[in-house]
């Protein structure tokens, strides 16, 4: 039953208020309206110190139990505890007034004050539980004092050790969204909070509501909930895709919830439709950053690829919607390092696809756009993945895609290696001066990703490529990149030095990589 009201007239002590006797009037005067505002002012301030914050816990403490022994005494008469349950509301709002003390936060932690504020999500009347979402999402909200404390974990570590996580998801599940917009409103609270604590702690946030056995699931029902998108299940992928992408437990969890499955067909309705609008459109962002972060497992990406992932994205990159990058960027994760999907590419007929979006048949992105260098960073990794992990028949489909047509894809593949070349060698004499300066190996590996973000990472598979392409046993190939590799001016040293650069900064987990790029150095064209 929604929170009542008291009978009009009557303030908490049962006496006619200001407010109550100026509602009635048709006009009010300008003194009237001060004395209602301050009057108003009277309900919500409270002394903002240590000492004050003290009171305040206690005080909410009373009126918390005093509801609940007339809860007890009047279980079957709602009458008997109205006035408790209004004067509990009341009092929990001037919790709100530590949003603008940083200072205070800590003061209403060492009073206990959390626990009894997060025991409010358990009481029988939800609006009470609602006011609880309300309060959490402004105190720690962005803007709010919990940003300024010297340790904002303070609070934090207090909601996790009162089982914040646990009680909040079951609230939600008792709140029907479809009942009213104030429900629709708390579950937006809810997920509210959960973004502002993992701004605050991205790891130990995630890890946490991880663990709650009902929580992801949620989630993951929410995204899939109602034939619209509206804010809250935009919302609710948004929270999905951030705790994919920062912990494994997520994404191990979610996993067993059938999770790449169901993503697929939350996507799969925009193969040939466009979103309606912006919000819709971040939805679709939020559905495929999920699905890319949980590419990082190689079980997850075979499980893709049997779900008729891989399809999926070959059609809708030929369609060019929409979805069609963020489908090119999925692909690209679900096949590297992944035998398996970079077979089902070519025998799902990926190659033209791919190969069209590589000679930019049909591209309208400026060849210098920021969209089109990120596009073609997933178009150049995916060829070099199925260079590379290729076998058979599929990988002479692929061989026979480069040479076709006179070679015009070998040119093509010159053409970005010189435009990342130069684009690269802008950024070197950086690296070289840092390296003259002597500086430690922390910011010499920043310059590394930092050149790797510049377009060094293109470079690379590209010239990947081109060695890999040397080292399929075909004569004719070899010959025909050494004649392209004389016309356009591309030194085979600079291939090769590209490729040995890439090889030093492999981890050591990748020590059969590395062996073999060296190795098949060695069967680059002769220099002209």
């Amino acid at each position: 039953w929604a929170m009542s009201k008291r009978p009009p007239g009557e303030d908490a002590n049962g006496k006619e208020s200001k407010i109550a006797r100026a509602a009635d009037a048709e006009e009010l005067t300008e003194g009237e309206i001060k004395e209602i505002v301050a009057e108003g002012d009277a309900l919500m301030v409270e002394d903002l110190s240590p000492a004050g914050v003290r009171r305040l816990v206690l005080q909410l403490k009373r009126k918390v139990e005093a509801n609940q022994e007339k809860r007890i005494l009047h279980e079957d008469d709602p009458t008997q505890f109205i006035d408790s349950e209004v004067d509990l509301e009341e009092e929990l709002q001037k919790v709100r007034a530590l949003a603008t003390h940083p200072d205070l936060y800590e003061a209403f932690v060492e009073h206990r004050g959390v626990p009894l504020l997060l025991g409010l999500l358990n009481h029988a009347n939800p609006d009470l539980a609602v006011g609880v979402f309300a309060i959490l999402a402004e105190l720690t909200d962005e803007d709010s004092s919990l940003h300024e404390m010297k340790d904002p974990m303070i609070f934090v570590t207090a909601l996790l050790e009162e089982r914040f996580c646990d009680m909040a998801i079951d609230c939600v599940l008792r709140i029907d969204e479809a009942q009213s917009e104030e429900d629709a409103q708390a579950v937006t609270n809810f997920l509210t909070i959960v973004e502002n604590l993992v701004e605050v702690a991205p790891l130990d946030m995630c890890k946490a509501f991880a663990k709650v056995p009902k929580f992801l699931p949620w989630l993951l029902k929410r995204v899939r909930q109602g034939k619209q998108v509206d804010w809250n299940r935009m919302y609710a992928s948004e929270i999905l895709a951030l705790c994919v992408q920062n912990t494994a437990e997520a994404r191990e969890a979610i996993a067993k919830q059938e999770a790449v499955e169901k993503l697929l067909r939350g996507i799969a309705v925009y193969r040939k439709r466009e979103p309606e609008d912006s919000q819709e459109q971040e939805f679709v962002q939020n559905l495929f950053d999920c699905l890319c972060n949980m590419m990082v497992t190689h079980k997850n990406q075979v499980d893709f690829g049997k779900q008729q992932g891989m399809e999926l994205m070959i059609r809708m990159m030929r369609e060019r919607k929409f979805a069609c990058r963020l489908a090119l960027r999925l692909a690209n994760h679900a096949m590297n390092h992944c035998a398996e999907n970079c077979l089902l590419f070519v025998e799902k007929l990926g190659l033209p696809v791919i190969f069209s979006l590589f000679m930019r048949r049909g591209v309208k992105e400026k060849i210098n756009s920021a969209k089109w260098r990120e596009d073609e960073e997933y178009i150049v990794s995916i060829l070099q993945s199925l260079c590379r992990y290729c076998t058979g028949t599929a990988l002479a489909r692929v061989l026979n895609k480069f040479c076709e047509n006179r070679g015009e894809k070998l040119e093509r593949l010159l053409e970005i290696h010189t435009m990342y070349f130069e684009s690269d060698k802008s950024v070197r004499p950086m690296k070289e001066l840092d390296k003259e300066l002597e500086v430690d190996d922390d910011i010499e590996d920043q310059l590394y990703l930092d050149r790797c973000e510049a377009g060094l990472f293109t470079l690379q598979q590209a010239d990947i490529v081109v060695v890999r392409l040397c080292n399929m046993g075909n004569r004719q190939v070899v010959e025909m990149i050494g004649e392209l590799l004389g016309i356009k001016g591309v030194p085979v040293s600079d291939i090769a030095a590209t490729v040995q650069e890439y090889c030093e900064h492999l981890a050591d987990t990748a020590s059969k990589e590395k062996g073999e790029l060296l190795r098949y150095l060695k069967n680059l064209p002769a220099e002209k």
